[in-house]
């Protein structure tokens, strides 16, 4: 055997032997992230089902709901979507390589939740088909490709979700109260303003003029609720049910601003003891609230002393 035979011989034993050790390392369970996307490349984020589509987009750093329709996201949503989705973690061993058990852990096509995540030109940077499963912990995956389904750590269900509601901003507007000049309510028991003077507010019914301390607890409720204005719920494309009930509203504020802008909002009996909010005259999207949060702007002059 000469010299040239000898290394071919010796490079096959190497090549043979680093086979056998990755065949063994992949018997070997070990923790890894089920997502491989690189977060600083996502652009884009589909979430589908069989019924439904949502697509989110990062618009100048900002990220947005652009389908089905177009609204500011949810950032505690978001927040989940990069620190426990795309972080989750699996073993590298599936817990199934067979198609049987599609069904079992709801992750056929039909059953489950495609979820891709893609960089800024619409290249498809991972994905995945979530299913469910009974485990409050757990929640099963799989490429769309492959039959391996994987357990991951953690129960993402709710986070990759196609209900809009769920990835909605539920804070309409945010103002600072020093830059508030008025606010107008008219309510089923009392019509009031509240104006801001130096240190105090005063209100005014058309009966009774009086100075609020910033203490005064109504006052307080009020102005906390308009500085950060949050609903508890979504109604779209809906105003022709709720038109009669918002012509004759329930309860009217009106909020002039610093800078000569202003809002109005109209709120209408629902179903008790939820109501429907327009805001700023908008006939395409409308929100809910409550009854207790009605029951902050529905004062009397008593409430202020």
């Amino acid at each position: 055997m000469n010299k040239k035979q000898k290394i071919y011989i010796a490079i096959l034993v190497v090549l043979v032997i680093g086979f056998i050790i990755t065949k063994m390392n992949d018997n070997v369970e070990k923790r890894i992230r089920f997502f491989q996307a690189d977060s600083a490349k996502i652009k884009t984020i589909e979430i589908s089902n069989i019924k439904d589509t949502l697509r989110l987009s990062k618009q100048n750093e900002t990220w947005k709901i652009v389908f089905p329709f177009e609204n500011d996201v949810n950032e505690y949503q978001i927040k989940n979507i990069f620190s426990k989705v795309l972080n989750v973690k699996t073993s590298n061993l599936p817990i199934s390589e067979s198609e049987d058990s599609f069904n079992t852990y709801k992750i056929t096509n039909s059953q489950g939740t495609l979820v891709k995540f893609l960089d800024e030109n619409n290249n498809v940077l991972d994905e995945a088909i979530i299913g469910k499963s009974s485990s409050s912990k757990t929640t099963p995956a799989r490429r769309p490709n492959d039959t391996k389904i994987f357990k991951l750590e953690e129960n993402i269900n709710y986070v990759v979700t196609t209900n809009t509601d769920n990835w909605r901003e539920k804070i309409l507007f945010e103002i600072e109260e020093y830059n508030i000049t008025k606010i107008s309510i008219l309510s089923d028991i009392n019509a009031y303003e509240l104006t801001p003077s130096d240190s105090v507010w005063n209100y005014t019914d058309g009966k009774s003029n009086l100075s609020v301390s910033l203490s005064n607890q109504t006052l307080r409720e009020i102005l906390s609720e308009l500085n950060k204005l949050t609903v508890n719920g979504f109604i779209d494309n809906n105003y022709e049910e709720y038109k009669e009930k918002l012509t004759f509203p329930s309860l009217e504020i009106g909020i002039e601003l610093l800078d000569g802008s202003n809002h109005y909002l109209r709120i209408a009996m629902d179903k008790d003891p939820k109501y429907v909010l327009q805001f700023d005259n908008d006939k395409n999207f409308l929100y809910s609230v409550y009854q207790d949060w009605v029951d902050k702007f529905t004062k009397e002059a008593m409430d202020f002393k």
